[in-house]
């Protein structure tokens, strides 16, 4: 047999240190296996050298293929044990053992035998050649040729793959609403995409920056692997190697890519300047080569997305939950650790605690100095109880504790140290501040309590010793809920007889933020005495869930505000009806009944609703809650949360609960303007809102510059005075109307 071959020269390449390229030769001639091994002899491709495996007959090749799944290039003879073998095996190769990367070329020593065209149009492969043209540089330029082929489709599957993995790694990693366990998660995946263990940190901020006021020495590692596992939670500083922290703080400040014989960092770019960088102890060639610079972008930019998510919900958490001007804990973070706590059947323990004549002290120092009296006397009361299970600044003068209960937290004992911590004045400046504590009790023991009525039976024990002014503490006792006489005597209203009051639906416009259009309607509900005068809703509503009869009260508010508002003139079908659900109402079975008859009834689809809930509804995750929800949205209708921000402001179930928008409470949007840390609430809680897709709409909306704002801020949907008071059916028509205008302007 002739092999045409250049004299082989000496090749100008170094030997390399990676993993070879391996080059099957499939051939029943051992004079072409040998022929093939000198022409190829000392070849390299990007520093790989090449390995030859061997194979005397197609059956031969099948073996060796099925032992060796990372074939790069097979030189397949057409003609071997029989005329067809070399066809049949690329046919098997491609089919039977469905390898589609390894890149085939075959060759022939019989010209004309198999149509060149006929082959290459019926098989898969890259080359089909006559040996006796096969020169040694024809030959080397075919496996470089079929080499990058072969690199092309891995790199592609294997591209194919690891996004694949991206998208399961995305959905766990955005989940995740705390830094540490956002880091960490993080590291874990790209450690599974390497594919190897790897050195890593995860460097960054806390919190969301206040404008203006970013320092570099506030960077912490929020998660470590290998090598640096033990520099989590520490400051950037700790770490020792100069080059890896170099590389970090100039990525982070320049927001871009910084590599070093090291390793490399990668810039984490979010849009809430919440800087941060992914350091891998790997160069970034060997990066690219294990998973490719395209799935490392989209990697990294998953994370950011993840991180400044997860930093809008640490920024809202400590504004929820961290008191600005004590540091202590807010109501809400009181809440829930009382929750927290309370699951344990541990006997807990509530006091209700003020300075006494605070306001003297106010007008005689003023609000900021005031501000430093207030901070040095929640840090007494965190030196003086070191075990409460949480301390929070209520309002104003007023405190909170949650104490342990049982014998190891007597009245009396609380009390003295109380007054031993104070007995030492507090030193402003040149002020010396003299504080005597009041204090109001409440304890849960045996019955399971919310917070909330341990709070309220807590501030009534305090508000007797306010008005008795005997003593400086009281235990609640149940002779003190005048508030319970009240609610009973407000029910006794809602009976039937001469003396029932009178029930009425009221309805508020909420409109579109961008053009001000008509959005919905909230139906509200009215009671007036038979006087005439109207009763406080809030307190009636109360009244109704004490005494049973909400259920009553509300299938007459479905069927009532359904059939008024599909008699309203002028609405477009795009208009829909928001109606309120009790937390008692959606624990009774027939409320499944009550909204499908009134919107029978009324011949209202489902999907113009809106029901509107609070937070607290929430907090219990209960099943029959979650099958009401999920019942009312696969039949059309929509689920808001009501009053968001005032309740326990647990931000988890925004996404894993079925809902669909929120209302910011009022007590925000009303201050905004005037409050920056109400704004930054608003602002934050917007933020979060548009990342999970959810609709906002603010409540409490009565001036042009609430208005601005809340349009500047992206709002959905507005709410309040500033369009309308809540009218009756009868009179809202000439609003429909005046809204219809062209032109119209409010306020």
């Amino acid at each position: 047999m002739v092999m045409d071959f250049l004299a082989p020269s000496e090749p100008n390449l170094n030997k390399g240190t990676r993993s070879p390229w391996k080059i099957l030769i499939v051939d029943d001639d051992p004079d072409v296996h040998e022929v093939t091994k000198i022409a190829v002899g000392g070849c390299e491709f990007e520093d790989r050298p090449f390995e030859l495996l061997h194979a005397l007959s197609a059956h031969e090749a099948r073996q060796l293929l099925a032992d060796h799944d990372d074939v790069a290039v097979a030189l397949v003879d057409v003609v071997m044990e029989s005329d067809t073998a070399g066809l049949g095996l690329v046919s098997w190769i491609r089919s039977d053992l469905g390898n589609r990367f390894t890149r085939l070329i075959l060759r022939t020593g019989q010209p004309g035998y198999a149509p060149q065209t006929d082959v290459i149009m019926k098989f898969d492969i890259d080359g089909y050649t006559e040996k006796a043209e096969l020169s040694r540089t024809k030959l080397i330029t075919a496996i470089v040729t079929a080499l990058r082929g072969y690199k092309l489709v891995t790199s592609l599957e294997s591209n194919r793959q690891k996004l694949k993995q991206l998208n399961t790694h995305f959905a766990e990693i955005i989940e995740k609403n705390a830094l540490n366990e956002f880091a960490s998660t993080a590291l874990k995946h790209f450690a599974e995409l390497v594919g190897r263990p790897v050195d890593t940190l995860l460097c960054g901020l806390e919190v969301v920056p206040e404008y203006g006021t970013f320092d570099k020495s506030n960077i912490r590692v929020l998660a470590a692997t290998g090598s640096f596992r033990d520099k989590i939670d520490l400051p950037l500083d700790v770490i020792g190697d100069d080059s890896v922290r170099r590389s970090i703080n100039t990525c982070i400040e320049s927001q871009s890519l910084c590599s070093s014989d090291k390793g490399i960092a990668l810039p984490l770019i979010t849009r809430n300047e919440m800087a941060g960088a992914l350091y891998l102890g790997i160069s970034e060639e060997l990066l690219e080569e294990l998973v490719g610079a395209e799935v490392v972008q989209l990697f990294v930019s998953n994370v950011a997305l993840g991180y400044e998510k997860t930093g809008l919900l640490e920024h809202i958490r400590n504004l929820a939950y961290v008191d600005r001007v004590t540091g202590l804990s807010t109501f809400s973070g009181f809440i829930e650790t009382f929750q927290r706590n309370a699951g344990k059947n541990a006997p807990l323990l509530v006091v209700h605690l003020d300075i006494q004549r605070f306001r003297v002290i106010v007008d005689g120092i003023g609000d900021e100095k005031a501000g430093a009296v207030l901070k040095k006397a929640g840090h007494r009361l965190s030196q003086t109880f070191p075990e409460a299970l949480t301390i929070a600044r209520k309002e104003k003068d007023e405190f909170l504790l949650l104490l342990k209960g049982g014998e190891e937290n007597k009245i009396q004992n609380i009390v003295a140290r109380v007054e031993d911590a104070f007995q030492e004045p507090i030193t402003l400046e040149e002020n010396q501040i003299t504080l005597r504590l009041r204090l109001g009790f409440a304890a849960v023991e045996g019955e399971e309590q919310s917070a909330e009525k341990l709070v309220r039976f807590a501030s009534i024990a305090l508000n007797d010793v306010r008005q008795k002014g005997l003593t400086n503490h009281a235990i609640f006792h149940p002779l003190m809920q005048e508030a319970a006489f009240e609610r009973l005597r407000l029910a006794s209203l809602l009976t039937g007889g001469s003396n029932q009051t009178e029930l009425s639906a009221h309805y508020q416009p909420i409109m579109r933020a961008r053009d001000e259009s008509i959005a919905s309607f909230e139906a509200l509900m009215r009671f007036r005495s038979p006087s005439g005068n109207f009763l406080n809703t809030g307190r009636m509503i109360e009244a109704a869930e004490a005494s049973g009869l909400i259920t009553e009260i509300g299938a007459w508010m479905f069927k009532t505000a359904f059939s008024e508002f599909t008699q309203m003139e002028g609405l477009s079908n795009g208009v829909r009806l928001n109606v309120n659900l009790s937390p008692r109402q959606v624990q009774t079975n027939r409320i499944y009944k009550d909204i499908e008859d009134a919107a029978s009834a009324a011949e209202l689809p489902l999907s113009r609703l809106v029901f509107e809930v609070t937070e607290g509804l929430f907090i219990s995750n209960d099943q029959i809650t979650l099958s009401l929800l999920t019942w009312l949205r696969n039949k059309g209708a929509t689920i808001v949360i009501d009053d968001f921000g005032t309740g326990y402001s647990s931000f988890s179930y925004l996404r894993k609960l079925p809902v669909d928008g929120i209302k910011i409470d009022r007590s925000f949007i009303m201050n905004m303007d005037q409050d920056p840390d109400a704004l930054a609430v608003v602002k934050s809680i917007i933020a979060v809102a548009q990342a999970l897709d959810l609709s906002v709409t603010a409540e409490g909306v009565e001036t042009v510059e609430q208005r601005t704002i809340m349009q500047e801020l992206q709002c959905d949907l507005l709410q309040g005075f500033l369009y309308s008071k809540p009218q009756s059916s009868d009179d809202l028509a000439s609003f429909i109307q005046r809204a219809d205008e062209k032109g119209m302007a409010f306020g």
